[in-house]
C-alpha cells in the first residue's frame, strides 16, 4: 500500500473518531439541554402554579374584602337608618310636646280671656244696674224737688217776702236721706250722696264717684 493511502486511512479514522466524539458530545449536550429544558419547564409550571395559587388566594382575599366591605356598608346603612329613625322620632316627640305646650298655653289664654270676658260682663251688668239705680234716684230726686216746689208754691209767704235757699246744707241732707231711702226700697241697698251719687251693689267693692 502506498503512503498516501495509509495517511488517508489514518485521517479518516481520526475523522471518524472525532465525528463519533462530536456525535456523543452532541447527544450528551442534547440530553443535558433536554433535561435542563424539562427542569425549566417544571420550574415554570411550578412558578405558574404558585402564581395561580397566589392569584386564587388574592382573588379569595379580594372577595372576602368585598364581602366584608359590603357587610360593613350594610351595617353603616342600617345604623344610619336607625339613627335617622331615632332623630325623626325625637323630632316628632319634641314637636308634639311643643304643640301640646302651645295648645295648653292657648287653652290657658282662652280660659283667661273667657274669665276676663265674664268679669267684664259682670262689671258691665253691675255698672248698668248702678246706672239704672242712679237714673231712678235722679228721677226720684227730680220728683221730690218738684213736690217740694209745689208745696212751696202752695204755702203763703208773709210779707215781707223772704227768699228760701233750697240749696242750703239742711235741704241737701234731706234730699240725700230721701234718695237713700227711695233707692233702698226700689233696688238692692245702694249708697247715695247728694248732688253726686255713688252706687254700691251687694258683693261689689265701692266704685269711684261718677
Amino acid at each position: 500500500m502506498a503512503p498516501s493511502d495509509d495517511t488517508r486511512a489514518r485521517l479518516e479514522a481520526q475523522a471518524a473518531q472525532i465525528l463519533g466524539r462530536a456525535r456523543t458530545d452532541a447527544a450528551e449536550i442534547a440530553r443535558l439541554a433536554e433535561a435542563e429544558a424539562d427542569d425549566i419547564r417544571a420550574e415554570a409550571r411550578r412558578y405558574a402554579a404558585e402564581r395561580r395559587l397566589e392569584a386564587d388566594l388574592a382573588a379569595d382575599e379580594a372577595r372576602r374584602e368585598i364581602a366584608s366591605a359590603h357587610e360593613h356598608a350594610q351595617n353603616l346603612r342600617r345604623e344610619a337608618e336607625r339613627t335617622g329613625d331615632a332623630i325623626v322620632a325625637k323630632a316628632k316627640e319634641r314637636a308634639r310636646a311643643e304643640a301640646d305646650e302651645l295648645l295648653h298655653e292657648a287653652q290657658r289664654r282662652l280660659a283667661d280671656i273667657l274669665d276676663e270676658t265674664r268679669e267684664a260682663e259682670a262689671r258691665m251688668a253691675a255698672t248698668r244696674t248702678m246706672l239704672d239705680a242712679e237714673v231712678e234716684a235722679l228721677r226720684r230726686v227730680s220728683t221730690m224737688q218738684s213736690a217740694f216746689a209745689e208745696v212751696a208754691e202752695d204755702v203763703p209767704v208773709p210779707a215781707p217776702q223772704r227768699t228760701v235757699d233750697l240749696t242750703s246744707q239742711p235741704f241737701e241732707e234731706m234730699v240725700e236721706e230721701a234718695v237713700r231711702a227711695a233707692v233702698r226700697r226700689s233696688v238692692h241697698p245702694v249708697g247715695v250722696r247728694a248732688g253726686r251719687y255713688l252706687v254700691r251693689p251687694t258683693g261689689q267693692k265701692p266704685g269711684p264717684r261718677s
